[in-house]
């Protein structure tokens, strides 16, 4: 490797070199990865084939040639090579050299991207990674970044649990669990997530992170809002290019909802949040040096015990004798809630060797478990968030509407131009709508023609969620109630018209 990195090649291990949209049927590519050109094509049956650059018989680049039929045919003699390499035809010689073939890469075309098998021993597959679920989620939304950085650096990114509050403005972060196996490795965090990467810059909303890595290139990254039970999963990808820059392939999914309207809307906002919250890694990774032996502080997550399960997916001497097991489990049954999972492990530390405060002997080659697992010493009683301004209380959902436009608010309004509707249904229904233009609002009873949004839900619901007592994301996501309209207007609303003493 480079002189950035220390390590001693390329890691071994599953790793995407594309989506399989990007390979038509009949279509040759020349990829670089590994510091090599791949040359990957598509028979006109649809079968994809990944080899090397060089045609056997005369050095000939066969990136450079083309498909016919179920084979890819050298630009120079037109020599012909099946899918598996093989040499089936010579057009001009009777008789095909029985050893005529290109080496092939394993690939895997599975979760909506295509895996290559990269060993710097050539040595085949030592692990498979899972097939995800699909039923029930979304389709992929999907990106690509290049990047100066190396994969270990990025998969180390979801362990270092200091980092999420200075770049990602996340609050408090707790590891609830660490466990590890051969080429898996697992950490369950929760976390109290700020709303603004999804434009509610004045919530806070409670976060499970579920992070698996199936070897350094594979990171699935599952998250549960507990606040509004919406479930979104991120697929974060490194390939390493060449020795300094990494191409990083993205995907999103999101748990479908009942409305599917919804869906989509809350599946765009997320995809764009991913797309602004993930990179603001890069320029930091760009930038900074990789430390071997870095100073650790408690709270700072495992990066200790991560480096180590990294270390058998390199040359290294000690790498074949060096596979991880899986951690212990606790000896009491698994806790059910977050917290109660979390005072498990507390438990379970107190009878570890303390964390030194300033970091020695935590670092990236200590073989003392205790003392790499100080992420998980007892940070002490959650802080309060901050109190929320008195709000009062509506008695009925007349109220809300009788006092609309004195709580409306121009300067969140700013420019906008926009019709919002209420169809609410029950004993208590009623239907109103509230015009915005210019700068001012007027409230209408009934319904309009052409509302930009409509909010559908039973009166007795609705009162809930205005008085804070049914969380609004989540009563749509379950269904209990629905938008017909952009959602982030939907979550302007509060800004609009906001809920003050005096009502």
């Amino acid at each position: 490797m480079g002189a950035r990195f220390p390590f001693p090649s390329f890691p071994r291990g599953w790793f995407v070199i594309g989506f399989p949209e990007d390979v038509a049927p009949g279509q040759v590519k020349t990829l670089r990865y590994f510091g090599q050109d791949i040359v990957v094509f598509r028979t006109e049956s649809g079968v994809l084939s990944a080899v090397d650059k060089t045609c056997p018989h005369l050095g000939a680049h066969l990136g450079g040639g083309h498909v016919k039929g179920e084979c890819l045919r050298c630009p120079f003699h037109d020599w012909g090579f099946r899918p598996d390499g093989v040499c089936v035809d010579v057009p001009y010689a009777p008789k095909i050299p029985p050893k005529a073939a290109v080496k092939t890469w394993h690939i895997r075309e599975q979760n909506g991207v295509i895996l290559a098998w990269y060993c710097p021993r050539g040595e085949a597959p030592t692990y498979e990674v899972p097939v995800l679920e699909e039923e029930g989620w979304t389709g992929n939304k999907t990106v690509r970044w290049v990047v100066r950085s190396h994969p270990q650096e990025v998969a180390e990114n979801t362990v270092d649990c200091s980092h999420l509050g200075p770049v990602h403005h996340v609050g408090r972060t707790d590891v609830l669990s660490v466990e590890q196996e051969g080429h898996f490795m697992r950490v369950v965090l929760h976390m109290e997530a700020s709303g603004a990467p999804i434009d509610m810059p004045d919530e806070f909303n409670d976060v499970e992170l579920d992070v698996k890595l199936y070897g350094i290139g594979h990171i699935v990254s599952s998250t549960t809002v507990l606040t509004s039970d919406m479930r979104t999963r991120q697929r974060i990808y490194p390939t390493p290019i060449d020795e300094d820059t990494i191409a990083i392939f993205g995907v999103s999914n999101i748990k479908m909802m009942p409305d599917e309207d919804y869906t989509r809307e809350i599946e765009d906002i997320f995809y764009k949040a991913f797309l602004v919250d993930f990179p603001k890694d890069f320029p930091i990774w760009e930038n900074k040096a990789y430390l071997d032996k870095p100073m650790l502080a408690g709270g700072d997550g495992p990066i200790g015990r991560y480096r180590r399960w990294c270390r058998q997916f390199y040359d290294y001497p000690e790498a074949a004798a060096a596979q991880p097991t899986a951690a212990a489990a606790p000896a009491a049954a698994a806790p059910t809630t977050a917290l109660a999972k979390l005072k498990g492990w507390l438990r379970t530390l107190a009878q570890a060797p303390a964390a030194n405060s300033n970091g020695a002997g935590n670092n990236g080659h200590n073989n003392n478990d205790g003392g790499l697992d100080a992420h998980l010493i007892d940070l002490g009683p959650r802080k309060p968030r901050p109190a929320a301004a008195a709000v009062g209380k509506f008695a009925s959902v007349g109220d809300y509407f009788e006092t609309l436009e004195r709580r409306f608010n121009p300067a969140a309004a700013g420019d906008l131009q926009a019709v919002i509707q209420w169809v609410l249904t029950g004993d208590k229904a009623c239907a109103y709508f509230a015009e915005i233009k210019d700068g001012n609002v007027q409230r209408v009873a009934g319904t309009h023609p052409a509302p930009t949004i409509t909010i559908e839900m039973s009166a007795d619901d609705y009162l809930l969620m205005i008085n804070g007592e049914l969380n609004g994301a989540r009563a749509f996501s379950t269904g209990r109630g629905r938008l017909r309209g952009p959602v982030r207007l939907a979550m302007k609303m509060q800004r609009l018209f906001p809920l003050d003493a005096a009502v």
